[in-house]
C-alpha cells in the first residue's frame, strides 16, 4: 500500500450533476488519500472526517440526534447527557466495551477555530483542580492527555486518565472526551477515533455565539424507553417495600410471645407477584470519566 496517495475529487453522475445544477451551496467531498489518517499519512478533516452535513449527505444507518448524526455500530451503547438546570440534551456518551467517549458539538466562528484556546483553558482547569494535563500530537491533531482527580470508594483521591479531542469544523467545534482504557492506550483508542471520523455535524444556519453548546434531539423511541425504565424502577422499589414489610411481619412476635411464620404466609404472595415484574434496564453504559461538562442524570441506554 502506498504511503501517500493522490487525492481525487469524487465524480458525479449525469443525473446528480443535473440535480445540482442550480445549487451553489453544495460541497463535493474530495476522496481521501490511501492509508490510515494519522498513521500512514496526515489526517485531513474535510477528507477524513468528522464531516459537515454539506460534505457528507449519505446519512443512512446513522442515528439522528439533530445537530449530530452518529454511526450505529454493533455492541455500542448510547446515553444522552442532559443539562439538569434546563433539561436540554447537550451531548451523548457512547460505550465501547470498557471505554467511553462523550461527544458534544458547539457553535464556532466562521473564520477561525477555537480548539487551541479551549485546550489551554481545559488544561489550566485540570491543573487548578489538582489534576494534570499535557498537549500531545495525536492522530487527529493536537489532543490533551489528562489525569482527572476524583474520589475512590474509600474516600481517597484517585486519578482517572482522559483523552480530550477537539475538531474545528465549518462554524462548529466537536469535543470528544475519551475515558477508560482507550484514554491512555493508543491501540484501544484506534477504533474510537475511526468511529469519531464517521460523525456528521448538522450545525444549522441560525446565528449562534461561539462556544454555545448545540442542543441535541432525542432519537425516536427515547420517550418510550424513559417511561419503560421509570416503570421498571417503580416496580423494583415496590418489590423492595413489600419484601421489607413481609420480613418485618415475619419477625414480629405473636400474642403468645413467639415468632409465628405461618401468620404472614399471605404477605409472601407479594414477593411471588413481583417475580414477574419488569426487570430494571440492563446493559447500562459505563460512567464516563469526569469532564468539565455539566453533569447529567442517568438515562436509558440504547444498544
Amino acid at each position: 500500500m502506498a504511503l501517500f496517495g493522490r487525492r481525487k475529487t469524487a465524480r458525479l453522475s449525469d443525473e446528480e450533476l443535473l440535480d445540482l445544477e442550480d445549487r451553489d451551496d453544495v460541497v463535493v467531498r474530495p476522496e481521501p488519500a490511501e492509508g490510515e489518517p494519522g498513521v500512514d499519512r496526515d489526517w485531513v478533516r474535510p477528507e477524513d472526517g468528522p464531516y459537515d452535513i454539506s460534505e457528507w449527505r449519505e446519512l443512512d444507518g446513522r442515528i439522528d440526534l439533530g445537530a449530530l448524526r452518529i454511526p450505529s455500530v454493533k455492541g455500542m451503547q448510547m446515553r444522552l447527557d442532559i443539562e439538569q438546570s434546563s433539561g436540554r440534551v447537550i451531548g451523548t456518551t457512547l460505550g465501547f466495551g470498557a471505554s467511553q467517549a462523550q461527544v458534544q458539538v458547539f457553535a464556532a466562528p466562521r473564520t477561525e477555530g477555537i480548539w487551541d484556546e479551549l485546550r489551554a483553558e481545559i488544561a489550566r482547569g485540570l491543573v487548578d483542580s489538582g489534576g494534570a494535563a499535557e498537549t500531545v500530537e495525536g492522530r487527529m491533531g493536537k489532543e490533551l492527555r489528562a489525569r482527572m482527580p476524583g474520589r475512590a470508594p474509600d474516600g481517597r483521591v484517585a486519578y482517572q486518565p482522559a483523552r480530550f479531542l477537539g475538531i474545528d469544523g465549518p462554524r462548529w467545534f466537536l469535543r470528544v472526551v475519551v475515558g477508560g482504557p482507550a484514554a491512555s492506550d493508543d491501540n484501544q483508542a484506534r477504533g474510537i477515533l475511526a468511529y469519531v471520523r464517521r460523525i456528521v455535524v448538522d450545525r444549522g444556519d441560525e446565528p449562534r455565539p461561539p462556544r454555545e453548546v448545540l442542543t441535541l434531539t432525542p432519537p425516536k423511541g427515547f420517550a418510550e424507553a424513559v417511561a419503560k425504565e421509570a416503570e421498571a424502577r417503580r416496580e423494583q422499589q415496590a418489590q423492595a417495600r413489600r419484601a421489607a414489610a413481609a420480613d418485618a411481619l415475619r419477625k414480629a412476635p405473636t400474642a403468645g410471645g413467639s415468632t409465628d411464620a405461618t401468620s404472614v404466609a399471605g404477605v409472601g404472595l407479594a414477593t411471588g407477584a413481583a417475580e414477574g415484574a419488569a426487570e430494571p434496564a440492563r446493559h447500562r453504559a459505563p460512567e464516563p470519566a469526569p469532564t468539565d461538562a455539566p453533569q447529567a442524570p442517568r438515562n436509558p441506554d440504547f444498544t
